[in-house]
């Protein structure tokens, strides 16, 4: 029998990788990761100051790792990903040192190919079909750029203001994480004009964050309890369905037994028709 030369078509060339959510946030954070380095390499900053950048510049290499095994597992063809898909590359780029991360480029122009091939429909469904958690993925990256961006230009504006008390980028960054998350221990605020106005997109921001991962839990939670219900219901309907089957094999079954009664009646009427009328003749 001759192969069907579509399915052979189909098999050799599997359908192409859609870009989702996840994956612009992916190239976000590879943007974020390549921006850190300049003050990182170039700033010539305190020991304190790396030290937070380098910390954050590892937790983003854990992040691209993890990615890379995400798509290792999700890719129909493991050595074509890592070979021919890139897979090499997003490797290299998760590692942790500054040699490797021009490797983080390869991301970013895998996400702006299939933009480019995206229209803008696409790009909406994208965006809708999973509106709770595309909307929570951007909300927590949006904010850790902001921790980070705002951390940096409230410490230029508080570096040199008298009665200061952000002296370092490691305290710009705590205070950052205190005001968006909305806690306000107090130990350390800005005293400037200019800082005060970043504090107040922060907190402002904060709140956001607050009412999303709220909205998004509440989404959650809708959604399984519907997913429960239907579950129940559509269990009761097959149970309601299997008691209809057993209903009618039964009526069915019992109809069968009363023909093969009745045909048995006849049959043992006319025997005994012809016993009496043979004894009666002799």
């Amino acid at each position: 029998m001759a192969a069907n030369p579509t399915a052979n078509n189909k098999t050799a060339n599997p359908p192409a990788r859609k870009i989702t959510t996840y994956d612009l946030v992916i190239g976000l954070l590879a943007i974020f990761s390549l921006i850190i380095l300049i003050p990182l390499y170039f700033g010539n900053l305190p020991q304190a100051d790396q030290t937070v950048l380098i910390i954050l510049e590892d937790s983003l290499c854990a992040v691209f790792l993890f990615d890379f095994f995400r798509s290792l597992r999700l890719a129909p063809n493991k050595w074509g990903y890592f070979l021919k898909g890139g897979g090499w590359l997003d490797l290299l780029g998760s590692i942790p040192f500054s040699a490797f991360a021009i490797f983080r480029f390869a991301r970013l122009f895998r996400v702006v190919r299939l933009l480019r091939k995206m229209t803008g429909g696409e790009l909406r469904r994208m965006f809708t079909r999973q509106l709770a958690q595309s909307t929570l993925l951007f909300t927590l990256v949006i904010a850790l750029l902001l921790v980070f961006t705002i951390s940096w230009l409230v410490l230029l504006a508080e570096q040199g203001a008298p009665n200061s008390n952000i002296k370092t980028y490691h305290d710009a960054v705590w205070w950052a994480f205190v005001t968006i998350t909305t806690v306000g221990y107090g130990d350390y605020y800005p005293v400037t004009g200019w800082g005060q106005s970043l504090a107040v997109i922060l907190m402002f921001f904060g709140l956001g964050i607050i009412g999303v991962l709220s909205s998004y839990l509440a989404s959650t939670f809708i959604t399984l309890q519907r997913r429960r219900k239907e579950k129940i219901v559509g269990g009761n309907e097959q149970d309601q369905d299997k008691d209809e089957v057993e209903d009618n094999t039964e009526d069915e079954t019992n109809s069968n037994l009363e023909a093969e009664l009745a045909s048995i009646k006849g049959e043992l009427a006319a025997l005994r028709k012809l016993f009496e009328d043979r004894y009666q003749t002799q």
